[in-house]
């Protein structure tokens, strides 16, 4: 069965409150979309820039290896700190193809009416204004992380352990029960200390932190629909490939999107995640009438890929066995998608099935 495509927080703060919260806290979206002379993001770049056609015996094996329950990371063993992943006022690798002019020498079949856009962690208003949502012109945010999060006194706040593992292994339901009682827990208190994702992630003896006094405090989804969008939230882990259940919730969440309705993408860092789904957004709505190699192409310019290496030895990070996951499944949802353009008429684990 699909995971359900709506979180289950219910809205508590009204629209004018968590407005005069962005004020008190001085965010302003400060948004720098770069592409040129970057990086592709390692997903993408793992890619051989031309797609050799599968064997019908190598199609089987990966069909049966994403068919089978994949393998995942080893339960967090340390305890997770409350750290925010940027500065305040700040905005993490924002882009949006409704304001990407594609160059003349990328196939521009279907990219007008692709309407999706990607960033790092939401943590104000202005964020989802920005890209105005209406009745008129509807939209959506994807949030893909696993791990909890929610905004704390304006900042993006994320309950961390290495690898961002802290709730891996564990269900749906199991994830943002996790997060919710943390959020609870973190309203309670009278003084937070929140510190800065860099220091947490290296373990410095002195990290940079803030102390807040009785922040105002959000979920994501709150935040989102207060500001007049739709909100659907995947428990993708990261550093891995979105594994069927999501990936099921996705598709289910395509086929409800009119035509012209918007998606805009976020994980932690608006990178690995969020470049997974905008590829797979573009391969749903265009793997009929382009080929993998024109689709990837144009998602290595249009993505963003500072800090990502693809050559990048992971083995003391522990989590090597699962490095070239995701560079196996795009070709393997292409593959979905052109029997089944937007998700039609079979989900994805019923498509692996089929074709076992």
């Amino acid at each position: 069965m699909p995971n359900k495509i709506s979180g289950s927080i219910a809205p508590s703060a009204s629209s004018d409150g968590m407005k005069s919260a962005d004020c008190a806290e001085n965010i302003k979206e400060e948004v720098v979309s770069k592409h040129v002379h970057e990086a592709a993001p390692a997903e993408l770049a793992d890619l051989p820039s031309r797609q050799p056609p599968r064997s019908k015996t190598a199609l089987y094996q990966v069909i049966q290896k994403f068919r089978n329950p994949l393998p995942l990371p080893p339960p967090a063993t340390s305890h997770p700190v409350l750290a925010y992943d940027r500065d305040l006022g700040s905005s993490d690798n924002f882009r949006s193809s409704d304001e990407f002019d594609l160059p003349e020498t990328f196939n521009p079949t279907g990219w007008k009416n692709l309407h999706v856009s990607g960033s790092g962690s939401i943590a104000s208003i202005g964020q989802i204004t920005r890209l105005r949502p209406s009745k008129e012109r509807p939209m959506v945010v994807l949030d893909a992380r696993e791990e909890s999060h929610a905004i704390v006194g304006g900042y993006p706040g994320t309950w961390r352990t290495p690898n961002n593992w802290g709730n891996a292994g564990k269900s749906r339901d199991e994830a943002l029960a996790d997060e919710q009682q943390r959020i609870q827990a973190l309203k309670s208190q009278e003084t937070v200390h929140i510190f800065h994702r860099k220091d947490v992630k290296s373990e410095a003896r002195n990290p940079r932190g803030a102390t807040l006094s009785k922040p105002l405090i959000f979920s994501e989804e709150e935040l989102v629909r207060a500001a007049g969008a739709k909100y659907v939230r995947l428990t993708v882990t990261d550093h891995l490939s979105p594994r069927a259940d999501d990936i099921d919730a996705f598709i289910a969440m395509e086929r409800e999107m009119a035509l012209d309705e918007r998606l805009h993408v976020h994980c932690g860092m608006g990178l690995g995640r969020t470049t997974i789904f905008i590829v797979m957004h573009d391969i749903l709505r265009n793997a009929a009438m382009l080929s993998f190699d024109d689709i990837i192409e144009r998602q290595r310019k249009f993505n963003p890929g500072r800090s990502l290496d693809n050559n990048k030895d992971v083995s003391d990070k522990g989590r090597s066995e699962f490095r070239n996951e995701r560079s196996e499944f795009l070709p393997l949802f292409y593959e979905y998608a052109k029997q089944n353009p937007k998700g039609q008429p079979l989900l994805w684990s019923e498509w692996l099935d089929h074709n076992a």
